[in-house]
């Protein structure tokens, strides 16, 4: 069993095999060491299902079943139309596992017991033995955390069924006075899970006697299960938001929920496992070529705070309008658990400057001069493959010469100019003449 590699990954959900895959992909010595996780179902959007194809987990992308309707309400309210995916999480992780030995990941099935730097590398304790690495990813999930950030105190009970109705395949989203649930069917079998304050009363009565507790708040849900038969125990599971401490070591990172398992109302959890990924992939990528973690641990560390942030964000404004229609204890301390924050995370003490920053360049974490706006306190150093603090200095030079600004940085015209209004939309006084941009619009943001 192979006891050296360039990169260990703690874990075996999307997020570490997304990684593991990629670093693979570059040449690194990987080796994964973790269990696929237990049963569950989840939602998922048409984005997700394209960044599983586009990191090559083909085989995970073919247990996504097919769309089905999404309907429900929120704060009386009617929750718009449009579909999402089903996915069974067992058959998932299963996948994902093909498509690592696809890639040629060692693999090990077992549980990581603790980790600690010696020198410049890496050792893993494991179930058989000691496993060591130049570079360490923790994608453990919740149970590799040390949260420094919480969101509010809550529990999910998962309850599987199996529906009379073989023929019918949807989602459905709906708040109750003391929490809210999701069902998912598909060509006969259900998935119920309802999310509440850990702290709940029914609670001490038993899951199932609080499944039933909720359900005749929700008559439609009710409605929806009548005859169904429960396959199985319900099971509970952590569902209160967090955001982990840095590791602030070198080398070393956390992914996922081992670093910001976000809320349940902020969806879209794989989809930032996956983004996540990559981010992960370029950061230990960068250190085994530089062996400069610095730059790469002020990126990472700045990008979740924006991601806790921003997720959050979304979270807060859904707890906020059930709150308003009904506020009972449950949605008014959620509502209030999340500071307010502005919607476009602006800073309005943060004046429009440049300055160097880490940045991501392809599969590289590095050092790049960056525009800052209170919009974009992070910074962003490209649109459309312009680099913007390199067009700013030359319409400066130029007095705004389009043309010559698109010799001098080998781009077309009209990415130029797009890139200039969109610097004059963020309130710079820049080529006042610039034409019109033709139809596109990128838009620059850090990722």
């Amino acid at each position: 069993m192979q006891s050296t590699a360039d990169v260990a990954i703690l874990g075996a959900g999307p997020a570490a095999i997304a990684a593991a895959c990629a670093l693979r992909r570059l040449g690194h010595s990987v080796v994964l060491v973790g269990r696929s996780r237990t049963a569950a179902v989840e939602g998922m959007s048409e984005r997700t299902l394209t960044l599983l194809r586009q990191n090559g987990l083909e085989a995970a992308a073919r247990t996504v079943r097919g769309a089905v309707e999404r309907t429900g309400t929120w704060a009386g309210e009617a929750v718009a139309g449009g579909a999402e995916y089903i996915v069974d999480r067992a058959e998932l992780d299963a996948a994902l596992l093909t498509d690592a030995h696809c890639a040629a990941v060692s693999i090990r099935a077992e549980r990581a017991l603790g980790y600690q730097s010696r020198g410049a590398l890496w050792t893993v304790r494991t179930e058989s033995g000691e496993l060591h690495c130049q570079t360490l990813i923790d994608a453990r999930g919740r149970r590799a955390q040390r949260p420094v950030r919480r969101g509010p105190e809550l529990i999910a009970i998962c309850q599987r069924f199996r529906l009379q109705d073989a023929n019918c395949s949807f989602t459905r989203l709906e708040a109750t006075a003391h929490g809210w649930c999701w069902l998912a069917v598909h060509r006969g079998m259900g998935w119920l899970q309802v999310m509440t304050s850990r702290k709940a009363p029914s609670l001490r009565l038993g899951l199932r006697q609080h499944l039933a507790a909720f359900l005749a708040q929700t008559p439609q849900m009710a409605a929806l299960l009548c005859g169904a038969l429960p396959l199985g125990e319900p099971v509970a599971r952590a569902a209160t938001a967090t955001l982990s401490a840095e590791l602030r070591r070198c080398g070393a990172q956390r992914l996922g929920d081992a670093a910001a398992a976000l809320d349940p109302l902020s969806g879209q959890g794989v989809y930032e496992a996956l983004r996540g990924a990559h981010i992960a992939t370029a950061a230990a990528h960068t250190y085994l070529r530089t062996r400069q973690w610095e730059p790469i641990g002020q990126f990472l560390s700045e990008r979740m705070s924006e991601l806790w942030e921003r997720r959050n964000a979304t979270a807060a404004l859904h707890y906020q309008r059930q709150a308003q229609r009904t506020p009972t204890e449950f949605w008014s301390v959620a509502a209030a658990q999340y500071p307010a924050l502005d919607p476009a995370h602006a800073r309005a003490s943060e004046a429009t400057s440049l300055a160097w920053r880490p940045v991501l360049n392809g599969m590289c974490i590095e050092q790049r001069r960056v525009l800052v706006t209170p919009r974009f306190p992070r910074g962003v150093w490209q649109l459309e493959d312009v680099d913007l603090p390199e067009l700013i200095e030359l319409l400066n030079t130029t007095g705004g010469d389009i043309a010559c600004a698109s010799r001098h940085l080998s781009r077309p015209p009209q990415m130029v100019v797009r890139a200039v209004q969109w610097l004059r939309a963020q309130g710079l006084r820049v080529a006042p003449d610039a034409p019109p941009p033709a139809a596109g619009n990128g838009i620059g943001a850090p990722i």
